[in-house]
């Protein structure tokens, strides 16, 4: 059940980057949310026993399941980092997709040292094979190394950051810590159903209390991520409509200042540039069109060109956010 609620919070963030998915063509923090929907639903008992049964009841759903978990966290790790590291940024691609394909490489190679298990919910029970317990320690250990960057990242640049972006990356970075916390614990149970911390005396195979960790991380991590972009799409609206009230008031100037010089008979509006494109251009236009009349009088008081003056400041601050 608790899986179920995870994966339903994943797709809500999802959902969620749709827009920003549709602007941009790509967004990975939508990719993440779609390969972390599908491992959460694939970790489900019921769900798990019966998809593997249709491949053969030997266990591969534990290896799509691990490999979509990696790529959901990858794609999390890179949209985090891209946003807040420009270093990051700058480094070469293939030396960033390193770990991932060094991870999942391994994945499949211990998977299948390992063999064709019958179908079960609970890999631990076969921690008693050394390949077994290598699958699940490099997933683990993937998670924690891709989580604790994160958290890392989010550390050192919050403080750098303005209002919903400090709040967003804060719950990002306090998800990423208590992902952190729950693989050592789970590293920690792995090595002791396998043998190797025999100290802390037998262990029956029983579930650990995990997945609560998992979805307090998943929700804040989720509705960190979901602040920025909330945000970000009110601020894009509010701009929108403050460049199309300045457009309504600079238009009855543009056309006066070229009605002045005559040069509205060899320039007419750009209908397909963006709003802000078209105004920028319209000041141009205005200021070409108060060059054009030389030492004539001009067109424009001098509360025109103080406002004209405030615009092209104001939309230079836009031009730089």
């Amino acid at each position: 059940m608790i899986q179920i609620i995870m994966a339903g919070a994943l797709m809500l963030l999802a959902i969620a980057r749709v827009p920003a998915m549709a602007r941009n063509g790509k967004d990975t923090v939508f990719y993440a949310a779609v390969c972390e929907t599908g491992a959460m639903i694939l970790i489900d008992p019921d769900v798990y026993l019966a998809t593997d049964k249709l491949l053969g009841g030997v266990n591969l759903v534990k290896l799509i399941n691990s490999i979509l978990m990696v790529l959901g966290l990858w794609f999390l790790r890179s949209a985090v980092l891209n946003a807040i590291s420009p270093k990051y940024a700058n480094r070469n691609i293939w030396a960033r997709r390193l770990p991932l394909l060094a991870t999942v490489t391994l994945q499949v190679l211990f998977f299948f040292l390992t063999g064709f298990l019958p179908s079960t919910a609970t890999w631990g029970q076969y921690h008693y094979m050394l390949t077994a317990v290598l699958f699940s320690l490099m997933v683990i250990s993937f998670v924690g190394w891709s989580c604790d960057e994160v958290a890392l990242a989010c550390i050192r640049f919050i403080p750098r950051m303005r209002r919903s972006f400090k709040v967003g990356f804060s719950m990002v970075g306090l998800g990423c810590a208590v992902s952190v916390f729950t693989v050592i614990n789970m590293a920690v149970e792995v090595l002791r159903t396998a043998g190797f911390l025999a100290v802390l005396g037998p262990h029956d195979f029983t579930p650990q209390p995990f997945a609560v960790y998992e979805l307090f991380a998943i929700v804040l991590v989720g509705v960190g991520l979901t602040i920025p972009a909330v945000a970000g799409r009110g601020a894009r609206k509010r701009q929108r409509n403050r460049i199309r009230q300045i457009i309504s008031t600079v238009e009855p100037i543009r056309k006066k200042a070229l009605a002045h010089s005559r040069m509205n008979q060899v320039l007419e509006t750009d209908t397909n540039a963006s709003d802000q494109d078209r105004l920028h251009r319209m000041i141009v236009e205005v200021w070409d069109a108060e060059l054009a009349v030389g030492t004539g009088p001009s067109a424009l008081t001098d509360e025109e060109r103080s406002y004209l003056l405030a615009v092209e400041t104001e939309l230079d601050s836009l031009e730089r956010i």
